[in-house]
């Protein structure tokens, strides 16, 4: 007899399995221009960060930088071999930040593949996925990411160090987000796992995370669908790059 897990434990196998595998995208500041007023960044995709293996499609994909005021605009994404480039013009010498988001809206597995629309479009549909993937990256110079502000996203981090020692923040939709399981990447591939989120959003960096070099923090959230939603589940994931200093 073939055995038949319910939908939202298939899935959530499926990610627990990627998380394990340690296939990441990310966000990182690579360098500034001589004059200090430009900010180069790439989005990167692979098992080793900070080296990307190679470039993501451009598919469903959108940067913005929000200034220290709050402001946000646009930045253009670049195709390179290996990863996506972003150029960004710092509006002054305070710290801001720049995310992508890759929003696959809401797709159904249906007997003829997967196609955009929901449980309303599709009501024999196998599963009902809604989909998102962030990730953050600080620019600038002046200022501090202590108590920063969130952004509002579906899912985002925040890395502050304080006189409670480094930690992470995890908030969502703008809330602080509890019982999230936030990772930690290091050079060389090595994952470090922090723990679960406290009731405000935030978790302590142990000291096997490195203080000066390039580390990744990585968290995702997967739900079922609210009553009354053409979806079964969302899944959102966000990563937040530190470089090397």
């Amino acid at each position: 007899m073939r055995l038949r897990l319910p939908l939202f434990l298939s899935f959530a196998l499926l990610l627990a399995a990627t998380l394990a595998w340690g296939h990441f995208n990310w966000l990182v500041r690579t360098h500034y221009s001589a004059s200090g007023d430009t900010a180069y960044l790439e989005i990167g995709h692979g098992h080793g960060f900070p080296a990307s293996e190679e470039a993501s499609s451009l598919s469903n994909l959108k940067a913005y930088l929000v200034a220290a005021n709050g402001s946000r605009q646009p930045v253009k994404i670049a195709s390179g071999p290996k990863s996506l480039k972003l150029e960004v013009k710092l509006p002054s010498k305070d710290l801001a930040r720049v995310y992508y988001v890759r929003d696959r809206g809401v797709r159904s597995q249906t007997a003829a593949g997967w196609k955009e629309g929901g449980r309303d479009a599709f009501p024999d549909a196998k599963a009902v996925r809604k989909s998102a993937d962030y990730g953050i990256s600080w620019v600038g110079f002046n200022g501090t990411t202590y108590n920063a502000k969130p952004l509002g996203l579906d899912l985002e981090l925040n890395y502050e160090s304080g006189l409670r020692g480094r930690m992470v923040r995890v908030w969502r939709k703008g809330k602080p987000a509890k019982d999230v399981d936030v990772l930690a990447v290091a050079a060389g591939d090595r994952e470090i796992k922090l723990g679960k989120t406290d009731r405000d959003g935030y978790v302590k960096v142990t000291e096997a995370v490195p203080e000066r070099g390039s580390v990744l923090f990585s968290a995702s959230i997967t739900e079922k669908g609210a009553k009354g939603a053409n979806y079964d589940q969302e899944s959102v994931s966000c990563t937040l790059a530190l470089p090397a200093e």
